[in-house]
């Protein structure tokens, strides 16, 4: 087979692929969580640090694999981590106890960020300045996207064949990426750097964004309420299919109504950034999401359980965090133009560190109620707001 050219339309859904496989290795399990759960015969909450777990090994990833691969090249380290990940997928698959799938999932966590990481590496290696906006855009419609979809095909493999070909599909999935990387990638780095993982670089790089107050603020804001809406998404399935009654495949309709509400977000988002500026949507992103937050908080606690009061609210709150989070994201990476890697790097890593923190909370708390994650989805969107209020410059803030 020969080597993919960068301009043809399979070097695009490679690296597409390649990005979106932490989103599909997180969503495509939340309908199974509550069969895992009877199946091992543990409380829910145990079986949620699948989710925490991954969460955390994903963070701790997108710190590792960004240095190595400027070190040893982008090909061999993606060709040792999707090879990892494949392997630890199927070790999911044949896990005979809750402890093992837990390990496994930790370990499949950290060797999915090698093709988060080097997916958007290789795109800046290999494309001029247009062309990987281009490319970019397309990835991230797709990885917008694979949230909504991954739940409702995960539902429908719970539903007719159980949990564990949740698993056997990754890792399908991810023998294909594999058998790609392999002959379809050609090393995209020019130049090795031998200086890449000399911890003194990566300390000075770290403290020099944790001094500023702009990067702080704005990727506390990013990442807390990256956490509230992981909380509920973590949380949703026990609610829905062990609390309410449905079955995985309507709970995979009802969370993709969920995330169309952050479509709207990012659609709005879209058309009026460069007329009111980054600085003011997440302002009013935050606002949404505080007031949706708060209404769904105080439904669950005086009104019965049902599913329009978690829904309608959970609409509206991601329509703000579909203000919020790109803009968010944009204030946080613009004080440091020259340190894109290094940013994007310590920006995932909160993201999914938080949304890991988020998630354990929650499984300590219980799944036998709505009330923990609603709670949680509400405590994760103040913090978001003190962090913009406290944290971030005045003059950078936009109020």
């Amino acid at each position: 087979m020969s080597r993919l050219r960068p301009e043809s339309l399979s070097m695009t859904l490679l690296l597409t692929a390649l990005i979106a496989i932490g989103a599909m290795s997180i969503n495509m399990t939340l309908p199974a969580l509550p069969a895992m759960a009877e199946v091992f015969g543990v409380a829910g909450g145990i079986v949620l640090m699948t989710v925490a777990l991954f969460s955390f090994g994903f963070a701790v990833g997108q710190l590792f694999y960004g240095a190595v691969s400027d070190r040893f090249g982008r090909r061999p380290v993606l060709l040792v981590g999707t090879l990892l990940y494949t392997a630890t997928s199927l070790a999911c698959y044949l896990a005979p106890n809750i402890e093992t799938l837990i390990i496994a999932r930790l370990l499949q966590g950290l060797a999915a960020a090698s093709a988060q990481v080097l997916a958007r590496a290789i795109v800046r290696d290999i494309y001029a300045p247009n062309q990987a906006a281009k490319v970019l855009s397309l990835i991230a419609a797709v990885f917008t996207i694979t949230p909504a979809f991954a739940p409702l095909i995960g539902g429908v493999l719970q539903a007719w064949l159980g949990w564990r070909s949740v698993f056997a599909v990754l890792t399908g999935f991810s023998t294909i990426l594999v058998l790609a990387v392999f002959f379809g990638l050609n090393e995209s780095l020019k130049r090795l750097d031998p200086e890449a993982l000399r911890p003194t670089r990566l300390m000075t790089n770290t403290a020099a964004l944790l001094k500023n107050r702009t990067f702080l603020g704005y990727t506390l804001v990013f990442s807390a309420i990256f956490a509230a809406m992981f909380g509920f998404h973590s949380g949703s399935s026990f609610v829905f299919i062990k609390l309410l009654g449905y079955g995985p495949e309507a709970y995979g309709v009802l969370f993709m109504t969920v995330i169309g509400g952050y479509l709207t977000g990012t659609v709005l988002s879209m058309k009026i950034t460069l007329t009111i500026g980054y600085q003011r949507l997440v302002w009013i992103g935050m606002m949404i999401c505080l007031c949706a937050s708060a209404t769904m908080l105080a439904l669950t606690l005086l009104a019965p359980l049902g599913v329009l009061i978690l829904i309608i609210p959970q609409f509206i709150f991601m329509i703000g965090v579909g203000l919020a989070l790109p803009n968010s994201l944009a204030g946080a990476m613009a004080p440091f133009p020259d340190k894109a890697g290094s940013t994007a790097a310590l920006i995932g890593f909160c993201q999914q560190a938080s949304g890991g923190i988020m998630v354990a909370s929650l499984g300590a708390l219980s799944t036998d109620s709505a009330v923990p994650m609603v709670a949680c989805v509400f405590f994760g969107t103040v913090v978001s707001f003190l962090a913009l209020i406290l944290i971030v410059p005045r003059t950078q803030s936009g109020a």
